[in-house]
């Protein structure tokens, strides 16, 4: 019996590799690690897998959480605060060494190993501390989530009264794919092993630039998006003061550096792995794109943290 720990499991992918993972195993080997064990929604509550209370500030907590484990899910720590988030990986790493986890499964992100983007860099600290812990690892970039586009087309929604959507620096490809298909590509690799001490990528299996982004949401709002590429300052300027930390200038200088990563054409990468993991077709971009279009609340909210 294989004994499987998840952290994430309220999130937006961790949420997916648990209902997954329970489709593949018994409840009663999963383990759920939550900060806030009261704040488990009702799928986990009703599902029968043991909850433990898991802090990443505080290592004592996740020897207990990861205790008797022999795989770890690690969904990397939600926020591009560099030096939190790289610190939370850390302790769980450590914890997992220290408890005698087998295999420590850790959701990267699908940009590259040079990457210039300020929100991969905290991924590439932990793949290398992670790499010397001495643990059996995998690393799972993660592909750019469908439901996330708003991040990446200027933070544009149907209720802005302007259809140009200004971008720094660059357009580029990316290959966008489902919270859903990855979270159940990533629950099929834990339990059916293999890529021990590798690094894979979880892609969609077509890329779309957010030219093509803006001519698939005229199409479905009807109006006539224009894709504008403008300097930082003016994407600065453009975003600054709206709602949460899209409006914050030091959140969006960060942010701009992701399209330097598209220049470079680091997301404009079609990997097969997913698709034959899945052994189906992945889900559409546009229908996702169309799901999101109709949620009123922006999904932009759940990302920029």
């Amino acid at each position: 019996m294989v004994k499987y720990v998840l952290t994430g499991a309220t999130g937006a992918l961790g949420s997916q590799v648990f209902k997954y993972l329970l489709r593949l195993v018994p409840a009663s080997d999963v383990i759920v690690s939550l900060y806030n064990p009261a704040g488990a929604t009702a799928e986990i509550t009703n599902s029968g897998v043991e909850i433990r209370r898991g802090n990443y500030s505080e290592p004592t907590s996740l020897d207990a959480a990861f205790a008797s484990a022999d795989k770890l899910l690690l969904v990397s720590y939600p926020s591009i605060a560099h030096a939190e988030r790289v610190a939370a990986h850390k302790n769980a790493i450590d914890a997992a060494k220290r408890v005698g986890i087998k295999h420590l499964y850790y959701t990267s992100l699908a940009f590259a190993s040079d990457s210039k983007a300020e929100v991969m860099q905290a991924h590439l600290d932990t793949e290398k501390y992670l790499k010397e812990s001495g643990l059996t690892y995998t690393i799972i970039r993660e592909g750019i989530y469908s439901e996330s586009y708003p991040l990446y087309f200027g933070f544009w929604s149907p209720a802005e009264e302007s259809d140009e959507v200004l971008v720094p620096y660059s357009d580029g490809g990316i290959a966008w794919v489902s919270r859903e298909d990855l979270g159940e590509g990533t629950a099929k690799i834990m339990v059916e092993g293999g890529y021990e001490n590798e690094t894979r990528l979880l892609s969609g299996s077509q890329s779309i630039t957010l030219a093509q982004i803006a001519e698939k949401v005229s199409q479905i709002v009807g109006r006539n998006l224009k894709l504008v590429i403008g300097t930082e300052d003016e994407y600065v300027r453009r975003n600054r003061g709206k709602h949460g930390p899209r409006g914050e200038e030091e959140f969006l200088r960060k942010w701009a550096t992701t399209f330097k990563a598209l220049e470079r054409g680091e997301l404009d990468v079609v990997d097969p792995l997913l698709q034959q993991i899945l052994r189906r077709p992945l889900k559409p971009f546009e229908e996702s794109l169309k799901e999101v279009l109709d949620i009123h609340r922006s999904v932009v909210d759940r990302y920029a943290k």
